[in-house]
């Protein structure tokens, strides 16, 4: 009896240690399941937090990128203040010398009306243009109404739209506050509002109601664009209305004399600039009648999509006209200056192409150096680093344009003229030693032994960080990246494809004095015509 009662003891003892372990090991994985969801739960909070700290970091970029576009934009406002004062003064001294005074007005003229009648097929010969007599000559011819009217563009003709895909966008211009002028009358009032932009209203008549106002095009930094009828004819035009400001009235007089200068020399209207009707002055403010057309590129893009581009075709005949108003400029002696999208308008039937908008422009030899001459994303290495800059200036913006009207997308996106530097030299190279010793500005880009310094934010402190790269070997192929973009194609649009490569690769040198010229592009296998 002993024995059994002992070996029911014994068996209860291993009922118990068996509950214990069962109990225990259900405690082990409570813990162990408790424990993987607060691992969970902390991966989870990490992943939030990463997303925030991105999300304000991407805040921080964008709010950093608009108040440097605001920053270069009073740059370039007070750049052209400047000029004009060089310019008023200039021009003072040539009148006093000619024994000559003229009031303010009167420098809105132009002088000469050069004939030019060749087509756009045909090499003009360079006209000699002194370009110190600018003003001199718009105020010698200035008259009560100034007025032309432009034969109808020969390129104009019945014509498919050339438009085969779609394309890309980008912010349009932002507003600039800046004051009125002081002294000059009537340059703030009811009709102005508070930053001097000219309140126009639909059906308001201008000019001894010559034009009905109709709608409101677009507004920039410098001027709002209406949109009009010419009751004298019945014909749409577009009108420019200078802002109420000292320095802008100013500028308009240069752009006036500019825009003339180039319409007298192009009486058949087949140089695809864009032509100024005529111009008068209403209320303080400077009233430029363009042409019509009926869209911008920037605005092309917006509508036909992203990321895609035009068919090589269309690139091909927008790319001569382009440098067609190219070459005028240059044997006009005039500078544009701000080559982009959005200065390059098209019109309705999309087979036509002009270059607008010369409110930076001037004309050669008045240039001086600064780094925000021309919008960022087509501005050059030469007004980046500092050095003369001249036509080879509008040559690489309008190799800018056309890898953008291509691909969709923008050939140098940088942030900033540093970040602009480095991808310049991630598609071409680094820049010679000859180029960076002469640049005005290389020790804001460049060590003592040439070396690029990359400006970077860094990412714990937030602060600017130089770091130095000392190895700067083009990594970027253009005829890979347009090759890649327009795969599918068939045997002659990718030969059409390699040559535009070959075309923006020599409209892409960094040395400006060997960039390709306007006269050799026209005689580029991808701009000149086959023949028959």
């Amino acid at each position: 009896d002993r024995s059994r009662q002992r070996d029911r003891d014994r068996g209860r003892d291993r009922d118990r240690a068996l509950d214990r372990d069962r109990d225990r090991g259900r405690d082990r994985g409570g813990r162990r399941s408790r424990s993987r969801s607060r691992d969970k739960d902390r991966s989870r909070q990490r992943k939030d937090d990463q997303g925030e700290d991105e999300a304000e970091y991407m805040e921080r970029v964008a709010a950093a990128m608009e108040a440097q576009e605001d920053d270069e934009e009073k740059l370039i406002e007070e750049r052209r203040r400047k000029r004009a004062e060089i310019l008023a003064k200039h021009k003072k001294q040539q009148e006093e010398e000619a024994g000559v005074v003229n009031p303010t007005a009167t420098a809105l003229g132009v002088g000469s009306n050069q004939a030019g009648t060749e087509s756009t097929a045909k090499d003009a010969e360079p006209m000699q243009v002194d370009s110190t007599n600018a003003p001199s000559e718009a105020a010698a011819a200035a008259q009560s109404a100034h007025e032309e009217k432009p034969p109808q563009a020969a390129e104009e003709a019945e014509e498919a739209d050339m438009f085969a895909a779609d394309m890309f966008d980008e912010k349009s211009p932002s507003d600039l506050p800046t004051k009125a002028a002081a002294g000059v009358k009537g340059f703030v009032d009811n009709w102005d509002d508070a930053d001097g932009y000219y309140r126009a209203r639909v059906g308001e008549s201008l000019d001894d109601d010559r034009y009905l106002v109709t709608g409101e095009v677009g507004r920039g930094v410098f001027s709002t664009v209406l949109r009009a009828t010419d009751r004298e004819g019945n014909k749409e035009v577009a009108i420019k209305v200078i802002r109420a400001n000292e320095v802008m009235y100013k500028a308009a007089q240069t752009e006036t004399v500019i825009c003339k200068k180039l319409s007298g020399a192009d009486p058949e209207n087949k140089r695809h600039c864009v032509r100024l009707l005529r111009y008068f002055e209403f209320r303080e403010h400077v009233f430029m009648v363009f042409e019509p057309m009926s869209m911008n590129l920037r605005e092309v893009l917006k509508k036909y999509g992203r990321n895609v581009g035009l068919s090589v075709a269309a690139v091909q005949k927008f790319a001569k006209q382009m440098l067609v108003a190219l070459k005028h400029l240059k044997n006009c002696g005039v500078l544009h200056a701000d080559i982009k999208p959005d200065n390059i308008l098209v019109n309705d039937k999309h087979n036509l192409v002009k270059v607008c908008d010369f409110g930076s422009a001037m004309f050669a030899g008045q240039n001086e150096i600064t780094p925000y001459l021309v919008s960022r994303f087509y501005r050059p290495p030469e007004v980046v680093l500092g050095l003369e800059y001249s036509f080879p200036m509008d040559l690489w913006a309008i190799g800018c344009c056309l890898y953008e009207l291509f691909t969709g997308r923008i050939a140098f996106p940088g942030k900033s003229n540093n970040e602009m530097l480095k991808l310049f030299m991630d598609m071409k190279g680094a820049f010679p030693k000859k180029i960076l010793k002469k640049a005005l500005f290389r020790e804001k880009h460049f060590d003592d032994d040439y070396n690029f310094s990359l400006m970077e934010e860094d990412p714990v402190s937030k602060s600017m960080i130089r770091r130095i790269i000392s190895n700067t070997k083009p990594g970027r192929d253009i005829a890979a990246a347009l090759l890649a973009h327009g795969k599918g194609l068939g045997d002659a649009d990718r030969q059409r494809v390699v040559q535009l490569a070959d075309l923006l690769d020599k409209m892409f040198h960094l040395d400006p004095e060997k960039r390709i010229g306007v006269h050799e592009a026209l005689q580029h296998p991808f701009v000149k015509e086959p023949k028959t």
